[in-house]
């Protein structure tokens, strides 16, 4: 009755109906989860709590309350049958489906709202940890795209990607002393896709790699998990774990020595080191059975297992196949992040907490166990820098120092030194290498959905190429769609089913420097669908700038850039709408009545209004109607005539350091990108590419190439606009064009100034730049007046922008941990 009472009083915020509701403890829990998750969704969990109290007589603030809150939050894991049995629920399926409906939506708020998750589903998902049910759904509902084996397709770059980390890894294992390093390992840093795992399996053709995949056993990633993740991931006491990978290692190495120092002598080195990889990876062989057994003996031997380490490290020298390199044997750890995730502290033999340690802690210290330079070196690999943010006493570096040397070894004495940390591998040159040496010649090559799909990782490229030759798929559209829809997976991180939380990361993941066509085309479709998302990511980006040194200038040109943009993606998604209603006219005009009956029969796969697909090349002219909201008729743009046959084919920016040439604005085009040039270009901050197509030919010519300049100022009460005509031409911008009469254009945006007062008549004057000096006539050029003049942005959106172009530099944040930094920003503010 006290509960129904709550209800039904004057409306509370979430924060006051959770505190009714929770202890103390679980209160602050439900917060956190509130700022993690959409508002509706937070909403939505406090109702179900509701409706659960009032079903199973629960009382608020009870034990009760504690025990579904710790069902809810996961803090315990049971099997369904238990937990319905807990709350003697075992007859009441309403109750059950509430109770699932609150673990689910508390747990993975993200999958909450996909009605593809079945309820079956859904209760295996609560009975195992976090990890392991997001495993679980990440199979169920990811696109299906990882079914193609890429790893065994052609390896593209092995001199320029392989050779040199080899080289480096090689030195790393010739420089190992047990006096001067931690541990003989290093990070392999990353982003996810960039050909981490098919390095390390290169790097199996030159020297040993035992290759340890720590993926979740739910996982459908490649590679997959290997049977030694459940050794390597094994929980014992902190005192006990570095011992026992100390005999693991061990184990490992023994198993490894054995197999080569029974080879063939008369084998080819890479015919045995190929036998090797495939032996090692392989279920269907007895090496992990064997590295078991050899563990077992290892454990039942009593004593210190470190001299028995050094005695089987000192084997890799005198192994004739593995004489060849300083470095004998790697250790590959792939899907590293479990070995760095930090495990629950535990309670020492004094009776008190230990450190929250990663087993990653306990792994090094036993490879530190090795003799100097005997040729076993580790690499990690993980998708994140946070690999790199352990506690200084676990990674070895002070966050203040350079990442060499650690400053905080404790060594003592005349010879006293900061240990040596190696540095991160992250030089992972795969980007762009499936782009073939033959740039496009005509406009059906420019646009063609294989092509576009190698610029950037090579993932895209080899899925796409692996799908059309193994008859997958036979229209590339198709699969240009499930690509977009797996890299929109990755952009999010990992979850796109259902409302999301915009967080910085996400924000940045969708707002920042993309690096390929099918990341920005995924980025692209999805902010102009969401135009809510594309909001938040604006606030989300206003707040990440707002914590560091404030250019208004380089605040203005981010805001250039997602005007520009906006502008490109609605126009191309018009146009498609357009196309797509034009088709489906046609195709009804000519199809007979009969037909059209066993149409409406049978649904039609040949156009997916809701696809995802590389955008049409797009005229100027209607990039400009987008702007403006005028037809270009009516817009001030002298003599030149942007009609259709003037178009621009691009979907993300790319920063450069170059004055732009002929050439360089063909690869734009062939790349789909824009530029953003550097802080020291005169007359523009951005160039956007423009073909000047010919109705005749197909062929691409690059004396057609010509650009539409923008400049951008965030200055309030600018008035170099007023002499800007003059100055934005391709000679003050020292561009190196090759036909020096094609026509160009010039914009200004002057993102902080109101138009001149000509009434509220919309108009092409309202856009005309005042002209100064001699008229170019290769010049069209059209000034912008603050925000309001871009007439497709919306008034949410609008005021997004408003927020970040307006930003300042807040002295009291800046200086909020410290009362004499407040005292003295209190002395400039007039108010205090």
């Amino acid at each position: 009755q006290e509960l129904q009472t709550q209800v039904n009083s004057d409306p509370l915020t979430l924060e006051e109906r959770s505190a009714r509701l929770h202890s103390d403890k679980y209160q602050q829990r439900f917060l956190e989860f509130s700022n993690r998750v959409a508002a509706p969704l937070a909403e939505k969990y406090l109702v179900i709590v509701e409706e659960l109290f009032e079903r199973l007589q629960i009382a608020p603030r009870s034990i009760g309350s504690n025990m579904l809150s710790s069902f809810a939050t996961g803090r315990y894991t049971l099997p369904w049958n238990e937990i319905i049995g807990e709350f003697q629920i075992r007859d009441d399926k309403s109750t059950q489906d509430k109770m699932i409906q609150l673990g689910f939506l508390r747990r993975y708020p993200e999958y909450f709202d996909n009605e593809e998750i079945s309820q079956q589903l859904r209760i295996s998902t609560l009975e195992v940890p976090f990890d392991e049910g997001l495993d679980i759904l990440k199979s169920a509902t990811e696109p299906d795209i990882l079914s193609l084996d890429g790893y065994l397709s052609e390896y593209i770059g092995h001199d320029q990607i392989v050779t040199p980390i080899l080289k480096t890894m090689n030195q790393h294992a010739a420089n190992w002393r047990q006096t001067d390093y931690p541990g003989p390992c290093t990070f392999l840093i990353g982003p996810t896709l960039c050909g981490k795992t098919r390095l390390m399996m290169e790097m199996g053709k030159d020297v040993c790699v035992v290759h340890i995949c720590l993926r979740s056993p739910h996982s459908i990633g490649e590679p997959k998990r290997s049977p030694l993740a459940t050794e390597m991931l094994k929980t014992l006491r902190f005192a006990d774990l570095e011992e026992y990978y100390v005999r693991l290692t061990t184990a490992i190495l023994s198993v490894t020595l054995n197999f080569f120092e029974s080879a063939s002598t008369t084998k080819d080195r890479k015919e045995i080191l190929q036998e090797w990889y495939t032996h090692h990876t392989s279920t269907d062989t007895n090496f992990y059975s064997d590295v078991q057994l050899e563990l077992e003996k290892n454990r039942a031997r009593r004593g210190n297992a470190v001299p028995e380490l050094a005695r089987t490290a000192q084997r890799l020298r005198s192994t004739p196949v593995l004489k060849r390199y300083s470095l004998k044997v790697l250790l590959a750890i792939d899907e590293a992040k479990a070995l760095l995730d930090s495990l629950e502290s535990q309670t020492n033999f004094s009776g008190e907490q230990t450190e929250r340690l990663p087993r990653f802690h306990f792994f090094r210290r036993a490879l530190r166990n090795v003799p100097d330079a005997c040729g076993l070196f580790a690499i990690l690999a993980d998708t994140n820098i946070s690999a790199l943010n352990l506690d200084r006493d676990i990674i070895g570096i002070n966050s203040s120092t350079k990442i060499e040397e650690d400053h905080t070894s404790r060594s003592f004495g005349i010879r006293a030194r900061p240990h040596k940390v190696y540095p991160p591998i992250y030089e992972i040159r795969t980007m762009d290498r499936m782009v073939p040496d033959n740039p496009p010649k005509t406009w059906d090559d420019l646009l063609s959905p294989e092509r576009l799909s190698k610029y950037g990782i090579p993932f895209y490229g080899v899925y796409l190429k692996l799908a059309i030759e193994d008859g997958l798929e036979t229209n590339p559209a198709t699969t240009v769609h499930a690509m977009a829809r797996f890299a929109l997976n990755k952009l999010l991180c990992p979850e796109i089913a259902g409302p999301i939380k915009i967080t910085e990361s996400r924000a940045l993941a969708l707002l920042g420097p993309t690096i390929g066509p099918i990341y920005a085309l995924a980025a692209n479709d999805y902010l102009q669908k969401n135009e809510n998302v594309l909001i938040s990511c604006i606030d989300s980006l206003t707040t990440v700038l707002s914590d560091g040194p404030i250019d208004k200038e380089v605040v203005g040109q981010i805001a250039s850039r997602i005007i520009v943009l906006c502008a490109t993606n609605k126009t191309a998604a018009d146009m498609k709408t357009a196309k797509e209603t034009l088709a489906e006219s046609v195709r009804v005009a000519s199809t007979s009545a009969a037909v059209i009956q066993t149409a409406e029969e049978t649904p039609v796969d040949s156009v997916l209004a809701d696809s995802i697909s590389f955008p049409d090349p797009v005229p100027v002219s209607k990039f400009l109607e987008t702007l403006t909201g005028l037809s270009p008729a009516d817009l001030p743009l002298d003599s030149i005539d942007v009609e259709n046959k003037r178009v621009m084919f691009w979907n993300h920016f790319m920063n450069t350091p170059f004055k732009p040439t002929t050439e360089s604005l063909l690869e734009c085009l062939q790349r789909g990108l824009a530029l953003q040039c550097g802080s020291d270009q005169e007359a523009f901050d951005q160039v956007l590419p423009i073909y000047l197509k010919d109705e005749t030919g197909a062929e691409l010519d690059e004396s057609n190439v010509t650009f539409c300049g923008i400049q951008v100022s965030n200055q309030q009460n600018d008035y170099e606009f007023e002499s800007s005509q003059q100055s934005m031409n391709p000679e003050t911008a020292q561009f190196n064009l090759k036909d020096h009469k094609n026509p160009y254009l010039a914009l200004y945006f002057a993102l902080q100034d109101t138009p001149p007062d000509k009434g509220n008549v919309q108009s092409g004057d309202n856009y005309r730049l005042p002209s100064h000096g001699p008229e170019d006539p290769r010049q069209a050029s059209l000034v912008f007046y603050g925000l309001d003049s871009f007439q497709f942005i919306s008034l949410g959106l609008r005021n997004a922008l408003k927020r970040l172009i307006d930003l300042r530099t807040d002295l009291v944040s800046r200086h909020e941990d410290g009362t004499i930094g407040q005292e003295y920003v209190k002395d400039f503010l007039v108010a205090r």
